[in-house]
């Protein structure tokens, strides 16, 4: 379902629906007394129990509340929204839980006008630096993952530190940040037992240390992340954050962050994931998946070789044709092949491409309707390790990894110690077979002290850049396959 569907289903939809981001998507309003005297009785408890037990009873709901300090205690926590499950699951047509699936959708998908805003300057400028040096090797990277770590980011941070966060993310200040980080994050929320596409967020504390619990809170509802707290300097508490990341990540970057260790003068660590996977809506069929030859920049490989016959627009700029192949409710997976001479590095610098690489297919202008298109995909399975700091610095964040400079007072509130950011890195694999996509990354922040219809020929035989965007148009992934062969 793309986004031009979307919107034409929307207008169909019943306007009674309720949505309600901070704690369900969905909201039947109720009139039984007995309800409204049973939720009145129970804020009540709530209230009377008061702060010192807000975590304990937080954590007793979500079913995660540990004791001990050296694994970690969960003190505040997120609801996620609740998603029926996809009717393509089942079988014969429940014309009833079709609507409620699809009432579901558009009501994540129903966010105020502009939430998007400035994300599409924040992703030109991080796409200019990270693949400015991507030399012959793959690199994958998620824009959105990183957007979502540095808004958590400026959350915790004040003063210059957050406004170097706030320029870089092209956002006028906090408040609208977490406004538009909030919708961003429910308007590609997917998980139906088909398709997923979930962001998840952790805080990770120092029990030694003193947190304003309103922060937390803050993270929890906006940025839908849960914080812990424990001993830094234990096993335990390590082994409980990597079963987190892999967890979030369905274990595919376990290999990646296996040595990876909170240290024992730990202020912060913060983690954000996307874990995104879906079928083609016209699977590739493995008979007809045949070897060949990959012309990678150090010499020519052998790879093996998805191949097919689409009906689906191509679409082209001055530097690049590009083929879309749609996933089930959960955007498209494109693959852009720029023209021969020109690197994908390159061709990510151009100011075309970039518009496009934030622009709904439907939007664009530039088409070719082919009677078909025969086209060839190399399967590939690609990692990439990311250190983001000297990035960062370059588009101007500077304070948060500064001794005396940065600023964690909403957070930690006044202190002499001088924090700052020691490292922030992200890992992100992209696998790519002839059912579909499965894409995950993890960013992880550690701080311390129209032409005539002809057929037409798409063969990725050579360096190429790929894009997976959501079922918003949303750019989720970017990254360039220069050799398919290497891991």
């Amino acid at each position: 379902m793309n986004g031009k569907d979307m919107l034409e289903m929307m207008s169909e939809l019943d306007e009674k629906v309720v949505a309600d981001a901070a704690v369900t998507p969905i909201r039947k309003t109720r009139k039984k007394w007995k309800i409204v005297l049973g939720a009145v009785a129970a804020a009540l408890i709530v209230g009377i129990l008061g702060y010192t037990i807000y975590p304990y009873v937080r954590g007793k709901i979500t079913g995660k509340y540990k004791q001990d300090l050296k694994s970690g205690t969960l003190m505040a926590s997120p609801r996620y929204p609740e998603m029926p499950e996809n009717p393509e699951l089942t079988r014969g047509y429940d014309k009833e839980k079709s609507q409620e699936y699809l009432q579901a959708v558009m009501a994540l998908r129903k966010q105020p006008e502009g939430y998007q805003d400035g994300y599409d300057a924040y992703l030109k400028d991080v796409l200019g630096v990270i693949f400015s040096d991507t030399g012959n090797g793959n690199k994958a990277f998620s824009p959105l993952c990183l957007y979502m770590a540095l808004g958590m980011t400026a959350e915790i941070t004040d003063g210059t530190t957050q406004q170097q966060i706030l320029d870089v993310l092209h956002q006028p200040d906090i408040a609208t940040l977490r406004e538009r980080a909030k919708s961003i994050w429910l308007a590609n929320y997917m998980d139906d037992g088909l398709s997923k596409l979930v962001l998840a967020n952790s805080l990770w504390m120092n029990t030694g240390r003193n947190y304003e619990q309103s922060v937390l809170d803050t993270l929890a509802n906006n940025y839908f992340a849960s914080s812990y707290s424990g001993d830094p300097s234990s096993e335990k508490y390590s082994q409980k954050l990597r079963e987190w990341i892999n967890e979030q990540t369905d274990g595919l970057l376990e290999n990646m962050l296996s040595d990876l260790k909170l240290d024992p003068d730990l202020m912060i660590a913060l983690v954000s994931t996307v874990n995104y996977c879906g079928k083609w809506a016209d699977p590739f069929l493995k008979s007809e998946t045949k070897d060949g030859t990959f012309h990678a920049p150090l010499g020519d490989v052998n790879c093996k070789y998805m191949c097919t016959e689409t009906g689906h627009e191509n679409f082209y700029g001055d530097h690049f044709e590009c083929v879309s192949l749609p996933i089930i409710n959960n955007g498209s997976v494109r693959f852009i092949l720029p023209e021969e001479g020109m690197t994908p590095e390159e061709l990510l610098m151009d100011e075309e491409l970039l518009q496009f690489l934030n622009t709904e297919s439907y939007k664009w202008d530039k088409t070719i309707e082919a009677a078909s298109v025969h086209m060839e995909v190399p399967k590939f399975d690609i990692s990439s390790d990311i250190k983001l700091n000297d990035y960062l610095k370059a588009l101007g964040i500077e304070d948060l990894f500064e001794a005396g400079d940065a600023d964690f007072s909403p957070l930690v509130g006044k202190s002499d110690e001088n924090f700052y950011v020691n490292s922030i890195e992200q890992n992100t694999r992209i696998m790519i077979d002839e059912e579909g996509c499965k894409a995950v990354s993890a960013t992880i922040l550690l701080a311390g002290a129209g032409q005539t219809k002809e057929h037409f020929e798409f063969i990725l035989d050579r360096p190429f850049v790929f894009e997976i965007v959501s079922d918003t148009g949303l750019p989720l992934f970017v990254g360039v396959v220069n050799d398919p062969t290497m891991s």
